[in-house]
């Protein structure tokens, strides 16, 4: 198969175990609605189709559209860049997907910012260890690598091995008393702030929640003396 330039450097799943794989790690259900990025002809799209209940597949490349016509009735196609396509607040809990390499960062980072539950999806390998030691990102989601994918599991084939990796968002710190976890959450959303300043206030909010006080000079104090990150 050609490289497609337009596919800003999408390489397909062919290997059947790495597709059965990436696909069974969703542990999907009749309820689930999965967001699929990056379609192709549409073979993973199929297999989650008939164990999902309904599939949103986004495809940048018009070339796919009469193979995406065929599809099952449960698969909405929308043809366009998925970071754009995202900005539509689309509705789905889970995301399954053998992604772009081009958008793989970016999107990663986004999903933060997107209302799912659980992604299942193949990265760079080296990407996959950065995503598992990032402080910001760990804060939100717990990242497990489920296997290495070898590069010959591709067409064409990349340059190095992937990784398929699991994202499950973790529980809203303020209810599970997390702290820590809360303080880099809203260290995330405040990056342009002054850190100590972010902190502080953070620090507010969070005790505020557990139903104690504690004032602006308490908490500038706690982080100048604690550094509680």
């Amino acid at each position: 198969m050609r490289k497609n330039q337009n596919l800003l450097d999408q390489f397909f799943l062919q290997d059947e175990e790495a597709i059965r794989d990436l696909v069974e790690s969703a542990s999907l259900k009749k309820n689930d609605i999965v967001l699929e990025i990056g379609a192709g002809k549409g073979t993973i799209t199929r297999k989650l189709a008939k164990k999902a209940g309904r599939v949103i597949a986004v495809e940048i490349d018009e070339m796919f559209r009469n193979d995406l016509k065929t599809l099952p009735t449960n698969v909405e196609v929308i043809f366009g860049n998925a970071l754009k396509v995202l900005e539509k607040n689309l509705k789905f809990n889970k995301i399954v997907a053998s992604l772009p390499s081009s958008i793989v960062e970016p999107l990663t980072m986004r999903m933060i910012n997107y209302k799912f539950r659980e992604a299942s999806v193949l990265v760079p390998l080296k990407f996959a260890f950065k995503l598992v030691k990032d402080q910001f990102f760990t804060a939100f989601f717990a990242v497990k690598i489920v296997k290495k994918i070898s590069r010959t599991a591709f067409s064409p084939m990349p340059r190095t091995n992937w990784a398929l990796i699991t994202i499950v968002r973790k529980p809203n710190p303020l209810k599970t008393g997390e702290k820590d976890r809360f303080l880099k959450q809203y260290l995330y959303y405040h990056q342009k702030a002054k850190r100590e300043n972010a902190l502080a206030e953070g620090l507010i909010k969070f005790y505020r929640f557990q139903g104690k006080q504690l004032t602006k000079r308490q908490a500038k104090a706690l982080v100048a003396n604690q550094n509680p990150l």
